[in-house]
């Protein structure tokens, strides 16, 4: 459930040469198919369509039921879908897509990375759906949670709904907090300095940190946009995450580090072990996704009692989205991207969306999702997750370049000479620029 790892060089240096040698997307996205259900019921055989997602074990399993319900209440239509491997950039369903769209043979919809949506729009493969959402009774833009869209949308044109969405939030535990006498947790980096030093206690083995950060390019957005700075320039052709303003989080947390305030983990599960770290009590506090509040919950028990709250701000406020759009492809026939619309907007819709949300812990994506008695119970039993809909209002889009996925690579080898050797913040940052430069180019 969390926002998957973009870290093979050579899949993000392909993904960011998709659009090369593509068409431009059509301005009115030509071949729409028809708003409203399938009417292939008529027919003697059903239109099949193909769907390729890319998260596995239980989250597979949950999608291959709710497809046969569609399936079941849907006879004019056949939704056949099949796990491809990791829908990250890096990812086998991704690599699996280019090598698809090459050889003129895409599925007819698909799972798509959030951070990857401007690959694959600017690659003129993809339906335009604007004109599709603005008619639909369930899919109307309007009809979403405020900043959920963000990643859906290319040159201001709606490619992607939402599918499964996810952002970092703050974990903390609220055992430690009483016994260190603070009453809430911290809401800007001034008091998360501050709450870590007083969190932090023991030695060695028996060391508890005041905050461990994610060496992670994803809650690297959030720092730099958050801390006053900018990814990439407003042209999207130079790097500017190396600036002053870019910069100050990071170099806080850095300190924090040095100073032995926070601990950092490091190898090819990082991730998983930092937050193991926060369920075994060795850290007070870390940023992780809201997809990890179901591993947390089931970790923790009743050891202690924690919570999850807003990330902490800068300047200001910047939320990056996480998580997977649907999309459909122009190579479907009229029929299959007919149908295809169908299943997203089934999947949407509150009932299935609430479904899907309080089975697998993804945010839930459409306004009316709240008021719904089931995710209100939900809620109630799982307050967490308030925060995750909380930040949707904060959430600020990646810089929408096709070559965005080539300038994260160069960062996450920075973040972790940043992290993992204690290298200079503002140096390291500006060779990782330099190097986005040359892919930008």
């Amino acid at each position: 459930m969390k926002r998957d790892r973009l870290w093979k060089s050579g899949a993000l240096l392909a993904l960011g040469l998709v659009a090369t040698g593509c068409g431009a997307p059509a301005a009115n996205g030509g071949g729409q198919p028809e708003t409203g259900t399938s009417r292939a019921a008529a027919s003697s055989q059903p239109v099949t369509i193909t769907f390729w997602y890319g998260v596995g074990t239980t989250l597979s399993q949950d999608i291959q039921q709710m497809v046969q319900e569609f399936n079941q209440t849907h006879p004019g239509i056949k939704v056949v879908a099949t796990y491809q491997g990791s829908y990250s950039g890096g990812g086998e369903e991704q690599q699996k897509l280019l090598a698809a769209i090459k050889a003129g043979d895409p599925p007819t919809l698909a799972q798509i990375e959030v951070h990857a949506m401007p690959v694959f729009a600017a690659s003129g493969q993809l339906l335009d759906l604007t004109q599709l959402m603005q008619s639909s009774s369930v899919d109307k833009p309007s009809n979403f949670l405020p900043g959920i869209l963000v990643s859906t949308q290319y040159q201001g044109r709606y490619y992607g709904v939402p599918f499964n969405r996810s952002v970092p939030v703050l974990y903390y535990n609220k055992t430690l907090f009483a016994k260190a006498h603070i009453a809430s947790p911290p809401s800007n980096w001034t008091e998360l300095v501050a709450d870590a030093k007083k969190l932090t206690s023991g030695a060695g083995s028996n060391k508890i940190y005041g905050f461990e950060p994610l060496v992670d390019w994803w809650p690297w957005e959030y720092a730099v946009e958050s801390g006053g700075g900018s990814i990439l320039s407003p042209d999207l052709r130079r790097a500017t995450f190396d600036q002053p303003p870019a910069l100050s989080i990071l170099e806080t947390e850095q300190s924090l580090v040095k100073q032995g305030y926070a601990k950092v983990e490091t190898g090819p599960n990082y991730w998983d072990l930092m937050t193991q770290d926060f369920i075994n009590g060795q850290v007070a506090m870390d940023i992780d996704s809201i997809g990890s509040a179901g591993k947390v919950t089931k970790g923790v028990g009743d050891k202690f009692q924690w919570g999850t709250a807003l990330l902490p701000r800068g300047k200001t406020l910047a939320v990056p989205p996480g998580g997977g759009d649907l999309v459909i492809f122009k190579d479907a026939t009229p029929a299959q991207q007919k149908a295809a619309w169908t299943f997203i907007q089934w999947w949407t819709a509150p009932k299935q969306s609430v479904k899907w949300s309080t089975e697998t812990g993804y945010l839930p994506v459409q306004k009316a999702d709240l008021n719904d008695p089931v995710y209100q119970a939900y809620l109630e039993k799982h307050p967490q997750y308030r925060t995750a809909i909380e930040e949707l209002r904060y959430e600020h889009p990646s810089p929408a370049s096709p070559a965005y996925l080539a300038v994260l690579q160069p960062v996450q080898q920075a973040l972790q000479g940043i992290f993992d050797e204690g290298k200079p913040v503002a140096a390291t940052m500006h060779q990782a620029a330099q190097a986005a430069d040359q892919n930008l180019g």
